[in-house]
């Protein structure tokens, strides 16, 4: 009897077990982290590529001259506050010259706020794929 409670237990612990998750959430174990469906692509339809959509808008409305860096890419990682409010904009690479206009523009620009706290969760500290505005 012992055996077979312990090869039971053994089979639960190695398998895992259904894990308990925030809505959205997606995970195969109870002990994994949290992995959400969502790109935060500004192209999509829904509450996360709108977020992204409005950190992308105000951030290139902050720039001075924002068509003139067609073609330019830049890559950053941006810690956000959940009102909006910017705390770190960490260039990784890139344009230099694009990224050195972003990172003075994320100095000016007002962020919108998240309204959705998974929202938040997921994009207050991401890294950020930028490129330059036709």
């Amino acid at each position: 009897m012992i055996k077979i409670f312990l090869l039971v237990l053994m089979t639960t612990v190695l398998v895992g077990c259904t894990p308990l998750a925030p809505k959205d959430c997606r995970k195969a174990h109870a002990l994994d982290s949290c992995h959400y469906d969502r790109s935060g692509k500004v192209s999509d339809n829904d509450i996360y590529g709108e977020q992204a959509s409005g950190i992308k808008k105000n951030l290139d409305a902050a720039l001075t001259s924002p068509h003139a860096w067609d073609g330019k890419r830049c890559n950053v990682h941006m810690d956000l506050k959940i009102d909006g409010t910017l705390q770190n904009f960490i260039i990784k690479g890139g344009d230099k010259d694009y990224c050195h206009a972003l990172a003075e523009a994320a100095k000016r620009a007002k962020f919108p706020a998240f309204t959705d706290q998974h929202v938040y969760d997921v994009m207050g500290s991401a890294r950020w794929d930028l490129h330059g505005q036709p």
